[in-house]
């Protein structure tokens, strides 16, 4: 099961609890079970939120949340030097520290063993290969039985959210050491400021549905966890993210052809697919499309013209026992009487095809223009 978290701001906390309690309320009957926050955001009072730490943490807890807080070296110098504040975080009930730069492995201790935790997040955004091996050698020297996470950062600001490639190539590094490595995706309800255009980890995630981001973000095969970045994330918003990370099918839009038939739709939307094992550098296949066919009268020709890159095609009876099989076409192939170009995969889905692999699941949704 993919553990989903949500944002609840320290600031909002103080503003509204009433507003915070409804929220987490609502996460939880969505199957979210993890709250993040922080105590490093530049346009927050730190002695204020800092002040409510005890508190909130408890009001957390209470609610059936597992507490994280992001913190930088230098809040960890603030609470050091300043024994109210050491004694509050030593009696809050915060699960794990998210370690974002300047830490020492005298710093990890002094968390670990008198501000008290489960354990730590590294940042799985900046952090390099040899800094991750240094930190979990710190780690198990506290403990062999320490949590460790890795979680990638959120990007207010448009154009500097992490490229799908690095993203996928950094989460490896937590991957290959058995790491489970969260990213977050953005709600658009109650966007955080001071920039307002939301708070996900992949740029192209930024005005992207908030399901759809989760399905890509699970399809990569490195991303474990989702963490909903803003606050206040509408109750559909909430819902979708559960639903993408319950079902781990990606759903891939679909522009059909104005020739095709209702058989050919049948094969298309009435069945979840599953991508072959056997790679080909040309098509994906579709191992459950012919099945189905089988059940049903074979595909007659229609629409045999050339197969551009990312067009949807199905075999016809003319390729006899293949008839009824879809494919997805990934390099401009020739026309052939044998199969039906049915329609093709939408522009904005076509990334998503690099992780229609082995054995992974996927389904067809027809494109509705209106509703993009």
């Amino acid at each position: 099961m993919t553990n989903l978290g949500i944002s609840v701001y320290l600031s909002d906390y103080l503003e509204d609890p009433e507003k915070v309690y409804n929220y987490l309320s609502q996460a939880k009957k969505c199957g979210f079970c993890d709250v993040f926050s922080s105590i490093h955001l530049p346009e927050d009072d730190f002695d204020a939120v800092t002040s409510t730490m005890i508190e909130f943490s408890n009001f957390i807890n209470s609610n059936g949340f597992s507490l994280s807080i992001d913190l930088s070296s230098m809040d960890l110098l603030k609470i050091k030097s300043n024994p109210k504040l050491e004694h509050d975080f030593q009696n809050s009930r915060i699960l794990l520290y998210r370690l974002d730069f300047g830490f020492n492995d005298e710093d990890i201790r002094y968390i670990y063993n008198f501000l008290g935790c489960a354990g730590f997040m590294i940042n799985a955004s900046t952090t390099k290969q040899y800094e991750i091996d240094e930190y979990l050698n710190d780690f198990y020297k506290l403990s062999p039985d320490i949590v460790i996470k890795g979680c990638h950062n959120f990007y207010p600001r448009p154009e500097t959210g992490l490229g799908m490639k690095f993203l996928i190539d950094q989460s490896t590094l937590f991957k290959n050491r058995n790491i489970n490595t969260i990213a977050c995706v953005a709600s658009y309800n109650n966007p955080r400021g001071p920039i307002f255009k939301g708070l996900p980890t992949a740029e192209c995630h930024r005005f992207s549905d908030i399901g759809r981001a989760t399905q890509e973000l699970l399809s990569t095969g490195v991303i474990n966890e989702i963490l909903i970045g803003d606050p206040f994330a509408l109750k559909s918003e909430l819902e979708a993210v559960f639903h993408a990370s319950e079902t781990n099918i990606l759903s891939l839009r679909f522009i059909e052809e104005a020739c095709i038939s209702q058989s050919e739709r049948n094969i298309i939307y009435d069945q979840i697919h599953i991508a072959r094992p056997d790679l080909s550098d040309f098509v994906i296949r579709s191992r459950s499309s012919r099945e189905m066919a089988n059940f049903g009268k074979k595909i007659s020709p229609n629409n045999t013209n050339d197969r551009s890159n990312y067009s949807v095609t199905i075999d016809n009876a003319n390729y006899n026992r293949y008839s009824g099989e879809l494919q997805i076409v990934l390099k401009d192939l020739p026309a052939d009487n044998k199969v039906n170009v049915v329609g093709k995969i939408f522009f904005e889905d076509i990334r998503l095809l690099d992780y229609v692999k082995n054995g992974v699941k996927f389904r067809f949704e027809k494109y509705n223009e209106d509703a993009s």
